[in-house]
């Protein structure tokens, strides 16, 4: 198997897989709730959500109402990539 290490600089911003984390849990969050939530400033949280669009991991959707608010889930591709990760934070809790 050959890796492109170029696509390893997902993992160098921690807040990146956070945000796949937190999202597989509550399937759905408002950017608040993931600054709220999330261990990471609001500037890297925000920085973050473009990334995770590129990579068609998330989707994201603005309400109409008040107050107005934007919405962010997982998209399968993304589920399937924070799937992985909450495997591998399981295994390493387990095999310290």
């Amino acid at each position: 198997m050959t890796i492109n290490k170029d696509k390893l600089k997902f993992l160098e911003q921690t807040t990146l897989p956070r945000i796949m984390v937190y999202l597989l849990e509550k399937n759905k969050a408002s950017r608040t709730d993931l600054v709220n939530n999330i261990n990471g400033s609001q500037g890297a949280i925000y920085n973050a959500l473009p990334i995770l669009k590129n990579m068609k991991f998330i989707d994201e959707k603005t309400s109409n109402g008040f107050p107005r608010r934007k919405d962010v889930w997982l998209t399968d591709r993304g589920k399937a990539v924070a799937k992985s990760l909450a495997d591998l934070i399981e295994f390493l809790s387990k095999n310290p």
